[in-house]
């Protein structure tokens, strides 16, 4: 899903953009103004793409989450940033201060074997893209070429809280909430 979000965002990056031979770079450069124009209409799209991020199972030592539903809300558009990088003719989109919410069934097993519910919220989540554009030769013709240089997602674990429910939920949280937390939580991301 996450490649999805990628190539909307590539797609940000050429919104309004023109095309001149003569200019330096690679031929395609991009305005403040056509990149801030393309923010407006495609962020609300990127957004929409992840409120509803179904992941059938991650397995981890000891137990596995099922059927996890992950929810990213739009930040307020003036919340997320557009910098130029002039040597690269990239552009990088940075948001800060993203919340997100997982939903999932778990089954864990210290001592016993526990299953239940976990609901899973995050905050002060940092992102941070940049698209490469240049060009390539398709046949006889130029076109366009987007290069993803950076994805950075920073999620820190006192920013992650997690609410365990049903069965013997209580007995196993202070041994599985940290190692959501620590481990299982990144390797969600990379999934993602």
């Amino acid at each position: 899903m996450f490649s999805s979000v990628v190539k909307a965002l590539c797609g940000l990056a050429t919104v309004n953009a023109w095309s001149d031979p003569s200019q330096p770079g690679a031929g395609i450069s991009l305005t403040k103004a056509g990149a801030n124009n393309a923010k407006n209409v495609l962020v609300p799209y990127v957004f929409k793409l992840l409120q509803d991020i179904e992941v059938k199972e991650v397995d981890f030592k000891g137990g596995n989450l099922k059927d996890l539903v992950i929810k990213i809300p739009q930040p307020p558009l003036e919340d997320i940033g557009i910098n130029f990088e002039g040597a690269t003719n990239g552009v990088e989109l940075v948001a800060g201060g993203l919340g997100a919410t997982i939903s999932a069934d778990f089954t864990y097993t210290y001592w016993i074997t526990v299953s239940g519910y976990a609901a899973i919220k995050m905050s002060k989540i940092n992102l941070d893209i940049e698209v490469d554009i240049s060009e390539q030769q398709v046949g006889s013709e130029k076109a366009p070429l987007l290069k993803v240089q950076k994805t950075v997602l920073q999620i820190n674990p006192d920013n992650v809280d997690i609410t365990l429910t049903g069965g013997l939920a209580s007995r196993i949280a202070g041994y599985l909430i940290p190692y959501l937390k620590s481990t299982v939580i990144p390797d969600i991301v990379k999934t993602i």
